[in-house]
Formats: C-alpha cells, sequence, structure tokens
C-alpha cells in the first residue's frame, strides 16, 4: 500500500551535476517508456521481470503514454488483483478499431473507442477510479499541449506529494487518456479537477522531458528523504527517426501549423532520443545510473508504432528474446550503443 511515512536522511546537494547524495538507499523503481502500439512488447519484459524476481521490492513506478498504461496495470498485478494471464486476454483482443476511428487521411484521428474501452478496464475491471487508488507510489506524465517545443512542460502526476501538481484526487482515465494522446495523431485531453495543473489541454507525456520518464523517480527520493536502490528502464524495440516518421506520414495529413510538435515528438521517440536522456542521466545524476539496469529488446523483427492489429504476435516475438537476455547496467548499455554507432 502507499507508504505514508517519511525517513529524513542526510542530503548533500551537488550543483555541479544537479543531483543529490543519499546516506540511505531502499527498494526498486520501474520506467516504463512509451511504446504506441508496442505497448505489448513492454508488457512481456515487465511480466519476464516479475516472475525472475526482479519486482521484489517495488517502491515506485512511473511511466508515460502506453507506459503509463502498463504502469496502472503494474499496480493491479503487484497487488495480485489482476493476473498476468487476465491482462493477456485483454491485450491481445485489441484492434485497431477498439482504438481509433479514421476519417480518411485528417488528423486527429477519433479516439472514442480507446477511451470507452479504457473507462472498461480501468473503472469496472479494475475499480480504480483516481491516481489515489493506485495501491503503490506511482507517476504519471502529461505534458501540456499549449506551449510549442522545445518549451513544453511535463507534469508528473503521483498518487504522493512527490510535486505542486501531484494530487491522489486527478481522475485516473483522464490522466492515462492524456499521457498516451500521441501529439497531431489523437485529440488532446482535459482532465477533470486539475487541482494545481493549468486550464490547458494535455498530451503524450514523451513530448517534453519525459520520453524517458526518470525525473520522478529523483522527485519520490526527495520527496522521502532516501535514495532507490535499484531503477530499472524498461522499454520497446527502438526506430530511427526517418522510420519513425515515414510511418507517421503514412498514416495521416497533419496540420502543418502543429508539425513542431510532432517533429519534436518524433526526435524524441527515435532511439537517439532515448540514448540522449540515458547519457543526461549518466552524466547528471551518477550515483541513480550505477544502479541503473536497462531491459530492451532487440530482435529483427519489425512492428509498426499505430498498429494493434498484431500485439499478440509482438508480445510472443518479446517474450521468446526475454528469456534468454536479462536486463543490462546503464552503463554497459551505452558502451554496447557507442559501439554500434562506430560500425
Amino acid at each position: 500500500m502507499i507508504y505514508v511515512g517519511m525517513v529524513i536522511e542526510t542530503i548533500i546537494a551537488r550543483p555541479d551535476i544537479e543531483t543529490y547524495s543519499y546516506d540511505k538507499r531502499g527498494g526498486t523503481a520501474i520506467v516504463i517508456t512509451g511504446a504506441a502500439a508496442r505497448i505489448a512488447q513492454e508488457v512481456a519484459l515487465l511480466e519476464r521481470l516479475h516472475k525472475t524476481g526482479w519486482f521484489g521490492n517495488v517502491c515506485f513506478i512511473s511511466g508515460t503514454s502506453s507506459g503509463a498504461l502498463n504502469t496502472v496495470m503494474l499496480n493491479a498485478i503487484l497487488e495480485k488483483q489482476f493476473s498476468w494471464e487476465r491482462y493477456h486476454s485483454i491485450l491481445f483482443s485489441i484492434s485497431n478499431d477498439d482504438i481509433f476511428i479514421r476519417n480518411g487521411r485528417s488528423l486527429p484521428v477519433n479516439n472514442k473507442p480507446y477511451c470507452s474501452l479504457l473507462a472498461r478496464v480501468i473503472n469496472d475491471s479494475l475499480r480504480y477510479d483516481s491516481l489515489g487508488n493506485l495501491p503503490f507510489r506511482s507517476a504519471i506524465s502529461v505534458s501540456d499541449i499549449s506551449a510549442l517545443p522545445p518549451h513544453s512542460k511535463t507534469f508528473r502526476l503521483s498518487n504522493v506529494k512527490i510535486n505542486n501538481e501531484s494530487n491522489p484526487g486527478i481522475n485516473l482515465v483522464d490522466a492515462l487518456i492524456a499521457s498516451t494522446a500521441i501529439p497531431v495523431i489523437f485529440p488532446p485531453a482535459r482532465i477533470r479537477e486539475p487541482f494545481n495543473l493549468p486550464n490547458s489541454s494535455f498530451v503524450d507525456g514523451g513530448l517534453a522531458d519525459d520520453h524517458l520518464p526518470y525525473k520522478a523517480v529523483l522527485q519520490f527520493e526527495k520527496y522521502r528523504g532516501f535514495g532507490v536502490d535499484t531503477l530499472i528502464i524498461v522499454s520497446r524495440k527502438s526506430d530511427t527517426k526517418p522510420q519513425i516518421n515515414t510511418e507517421l506520414m503514412n498514416f495521416g495529413n497533419p496540420d502543418p501549423r502543429l508539425s513542431g510538435k510532432l517533429s519534436r515528438w518524433l526526435e524524441n521517440m527515435a532511439k537517439n532520443g532515448f540514448i540522449k536522456s540515458m547519457k543526461e542521466l549518466q552524466q547528471k545524476y551518477p550515483e541513480l545510473a550505477a544502479r541503473t539496469y536497462v531491459y530492451i529488446p532487440d530482435f529483427p523483427e519489425n512492428f509498426p508504432l499505430l498498429d494493434f492489429n498484431n500485439l499478440k504476435q509482438q508480445y510472443d516475438v518479446t517474450a521468446i528474446w526475454a528469456k534468454t537476455n536479462k536486463p543490462v547496467s546503464l552503463e554497459k548499455y551505452l558502451e554496447e550503443n557507442a559501439k554500434e554507432n562506430k560500425k
């Protein structure tokens, strides 16, 4: 259940690297990135980690976009309110028609089917209404649509007071619809009773700072007064920006006035965007980086970001990969990718 106490330890500020040194550490934090229709890849990885003992002492979960969806589902599974098999039955039955309705090539798409599906799963099956219903301390990232990149602001909505915008009363379905709203492709979302949020509409948390949503973990550490012992980053197979751009351009015709938002999202979602964020973590927050593991699949198959018709196939391919691969340290992951880039 939600931890309500606070343990105050000596915190030594080091402004040169914008980090903190903690005398005490404990617990495992999980960070889950956006994946769009590749959500099933992250499900396979999370299930493997759970069944092989990596989630024995989870203290915080942070997610953005489809990672926010998996944050909520992981809460239910770790609480033993839901099973992986039950999650499979929902996930594998989903098709594009359950997510959006196309109107030719115009954008954004109509996402009413997705909103209805989300309400059925979150409200009816899980019986979660607000962030405060989540049994584990968690955060969901959203971005303010009113600011143009690179000035878009990230808000990290949590069930514990890790920042000014966090409030357990925030409607959970509203937060998820906002966090998963790919800019330009899906319509932005409002949040009822926004508390300390601006009077605005919100989109995918990956539009601004949280395509790798680890900063909520930093805020959580400061909130409770001591650090986490382990951080695990879970993500899907990544593409290059040109690969993603080609798919999205084939998907529809975005308004040229909004191309800046889509371009920024593309940069963040591409592999280089994740690598850049991981390097930032390593450079600015070395103590946390030294305790960070990365779990990202690597297989020859390619799956479109916006095709929800093949979720079981994605799950199966990733599950096979996961059986013979474990998370690697952040340092090793960056070293291996540096070698690939030199080839």
